[in-house]
């Protein structure tokens, strides 16, 4: 799930000799990240494909990262898996994604601004007001910190962390094989 990038550009700039493979089901998001990668003549692999079911070979990345995107996957459990097979022993995994705060006030002034001000602020850029109603709807939906570490041990993964950032409204999650 690489999107347009974002996170595989901030990867080289880190780690300038990796071998970034970017891969995604969007094919539109793939041509923006396309674009980029020609602008800046950087070396990143991209290609479509689905993470619960990827023609790789066990054992071959070090690393596998995802940002704000799991929230969409139809099979956790199933991509979960698939990316503990393909990780090389040692190998770590890495999850960005939006969560639910659960401090108090975060918790009910991100409740307020995600059910009445974003769709408000996203039919006024977008013209669109269900893309905006989508997004809280889909971190609502989404499993809550320690339901992804159970899946991320369930998956094989034997040492699996979390983290709260911005108050708890991104968290990441990090497994190692």
């Amino acid at each position: 799930a690489c999107g347009t990038g974002d996170l595989s550009f901030e990867l080289l700039k880190h780690i300038p000799n990796a071998k970034i493979i970017g891969i995604d089901l969007a094919k539109p998001m793939l041509d923006i990240f396309q674009q980029k990668i020609d602008k800046a003549h950087a070396s990143i692999t991209i290609g479509e494909g689905d993470v619960e079911a990827l023609a790789y070979a066990d054992n071959s990345f070090d690393a596998v990262t995802i940002g704000f995107a799991t929230r969409n996957f139809s099979r956790l459990d199933i991509a979960f898996s698939e990316i503990f097979r393909f990780l090389r022993p040692s190998g770590i995994f890495v999850n960005l994604e939006l969560s639910k705060p659960r401090s108090i006030p975060m918790k009910q002034l991100y409740g307020f601004y995600s059910k009445a001000i974003l769709p408000i602020i996203g039919k006024l850029i977008s013209k669109n007001s269900e893309a905006y109603t989508y997004l809280p709807d889909s971190i609502q939906r989404f499993p809550e910190r320690e339901e992804i570490m159970k899946m991320l041990h369930n998956a094989g993964f034997t040492n699996a962390e979390w983290k709260d950032l911005s108050a708890g409204i991104v968290t990441v999650h990090v497994g190692k094989k």
